[in-house]
């Protein structure tokens, strides 16, 4: 099981819990309701808690840097005061303060966060500052994984080492991060057999290898060694050694060599390898049990027995991975497509011809109240298609519509009059079918349109063709209907195909979890959790399937049935912040 497949599983139970409250009516009963969201917040505030110590300046903020892949969180600052400083998965970068005795945070700017958190800037923190909480679009983060940064130990603040230990009982594993320059001191090794007492996993890290020989690390690595094994026996914790600041610029760098001799990639792998034994074994063994005991409860409902089954199955499926042989996972950076927030913007053919739409019909719609020959050319082309008349109507003043639109309708009128007249013997039929608005092969939009997008293709598919890494590195979350317009364009080329269909696999996978995760919360009422991406799910998929409203719809028979795709989304930017109004 990877990080993917344990949310999976999580995402598995909820959709038991979901289809069991229905059936068993627990919406009607509110005792029954009360119980179903006990479950599905428990499910909501999973995640992998690590909790960092260590004394002052071996690299605690280093490390989480180099396992985050970025360079935000400060490091290198005197002795911290008495403040957590934890750090989850946000869209956006964000950093809140919570204040002790009152629910009034406010926001910061990473930069400003050492005024805050240091004895510096907080003298014994005077502020009374509870917790500094940092959120960062990490994708390790986006898997469930809650860093927590304590105040460094062997200072002269008591306090620090007091609020250190008060806050182990929260913590899935325990990482020791010691360093070359003075390995494991007496209150580090205490500590951690304190730890280890409560049964809680604790991962020792010797940082800065990058400032020690062979031998002096061969030395050092023996030392620590010893000192844990006089104290622990047989149950000495793992020790590792790494390069926090190698591997951070190996991650930045995208090299794989420097990130291996780093030594992250082993830490990070044994680390996840054990938080997901852990997981499944206890946190999902214990929710599969508690759904069952729900169940067996609403038994003599109709369907309650094939979900029993389905937890049954996921408890087999636990129960075979467990007694398989572990093995450790690769890096997630290695297993995964971390996409960037440039990348999740929409649709970039979309947005392309959008703006093409609107410049076009920006001045289209003042020549139709100032030119004549031009309202004299709307009316000779029967207007708009009937879509596009909806799209100048949104953007035209009654006072230009009505100077605009007259000579179209009368137009129209002579042609129905002329069918009205019973000496023409004209088809009657036919000549009301022929007073409609334009078709696609006559609206001048729709050819605006046509030749903005295939630009747009055309372009794209050339930088595919001669940048494949680099555009698609960039590229935005292309709408399925240009997708398959882009991959028409590509010349057949297997090397690009094969790239964009993995690019957007990932990406459907992605906004498919985010959907879920935003259900999940949603049933659990825990709204605080839910990051703007996962509020934005549901527009997001939507323009993956079908694109902008405008731009990709669908015009019935009068239609180019070759050219135009069926569906439609609303026009939208896959920032999570915003939504962009329709043109």
């Amino acid at each position: 099981m990877d990080l993917r497949e344990y949310e999976q599983a999580k995402f598995g139970l909820a959709e038991i819990l979901r289809s069991a409250a229905t059936l068993a009516g627990a919406d009607r009963d509110g005792g029954q309701k009360d119980r179903f969201q006990d479950l599905f917040a428990r499910l909501a505030e999973d995640r992998f808690s690590l909790v960092f110590i260590g004394r002052f300046n071996r690299g605690k903020s280093s490390l989480m840097n180099a396992m985050l892949g970025t360079g935000r969180l400060p490091t290198g600052i005197v002795p911290l005061t008495s403040v957590i400083t934890t750090v989850r998965y946000g869209t956006h970068e964000k950093v809140t303060l919570a204040y002790r005795g009152t629910h009034l945070d406010i926001e910061i700017t990473m930069e400003d966060l050492a005024r805050y958190v240091t004895q510096q800037g907080n003298p014994a923190n005077a502020l009374g500052i509870a917790a500094a909480n940092v959120e960062l679009p990490a994708q390790i983060l986006r898997r469930g994984f809650y860093f927590v940064d304590t105040p460094g130990l062997g200072s002269a603040i008591a306090e620090n080492t007091l609020t250190t230990e008060t806050f182990l009982p929260e913590a899935d594993a325990l990482v020791l991060v010691t360093s070359y320059e003075s390995p494991l001191s007496e209150e580090e090794i205490r500590l951690c057999r304190a730890a280890a007492d409560t049964g809680l996993r604790v991962f020792v890290v010797i940082n800065k290898q990058d400032i020690v020989s062979d031998d002096e690390r061969r030395e050092v690595g023996d030392f620590v060694r010893g000192q844990l094994r006089a104290r622990f026996g047989d149950a000495v914790p793992q020790v590792f050694s790494v390069s926090a600041r190698d591997g951070l610029a190996a991650k930045l760098a995208h090299d794989p060599f420097l990130l291996a001799s780093s030594g992250m990639p082993e830490f990070e792998a044994h680390l996840t390898s054990f938080l997901l034994e852990h997981k499944q074994s206890r946190f999902l063994a214990r929710m599969c049990g508690r759904i069952r005991d729900l169940l067996e409860l609403h038994a003599h409902s109709q369907g309650i027995a094939d979900l029993l089954g389905r937890v049954d199955s996921l408890v087999r499926r636990f129960d075979r991975r467990s007694d398989s042989a572990p093995c450790a996972d690769p890096p997630l950076e290695a297993k995964e497509t971390a996409f960037t927030l440039q990348q999740l913007r929409s649709c970039e053919i979309c947005a392309k011809v959008d703006d093409a739409m609107w410049e076009f019909l920006r001045r289209y719609q003042y020549d139709l109240v100032a030119d004549g020959a031009q309202r004299a050319k709307f009316a000779a082309r029967s207007g708009f298609c009937a879509f596009h008349t909806w799209e100048y109507r949104s953007i035209a003043s009654p006072y230009g519509a009505c100077v605009g639109v007259p000579p179209l309708l009368d137009r129209l009128a002579e042609q129905l009059r002329t069918v009205a007249n019973p000496e023409r013997r004209l088809s009657t039929s036919k000549g009301i079918a022929a007073a409609q608005p334009a078709s696609h092969d006559e609206c001048v939009l729709c050819g605006v349109r046509d030749k903005a997008e295939a630009k747009a293709i055309a372009a794209l598919a050339e930088r595919m063709r001669n940048t494949p890494a680099e555009t698609l590195s960039r590229l935005s979350a292309i709408c399925l209907p240009h997708l398959s317009m882009l991959a028409a364009a590509s010349q057949d080329d297997p090397v690009v195909l094969r790239a964009l269909a993995a690019h957007h696999a990932a990406l459907l996978e992605r906004v498919s979890e985010d959907m879920r995760s935003f259900t999940l919360k949603h049933n659990a009422v825990r709204h605080h959790l839910e990051t703007k991406e996962e509020q934005t799910a549901a527009e997001r998929a939507f323009l993956l399937l079908a694109g902008y409203r405008n731009v990709n719809f669908e015009t019935g028979a009068i239609a180019s049935k070759a050219h135009r795709p069926k569906t439609a989304a609303h026009p939208a930017v896959i920032d999570a912040d915003h939504v962009e109004p329709e043109a």
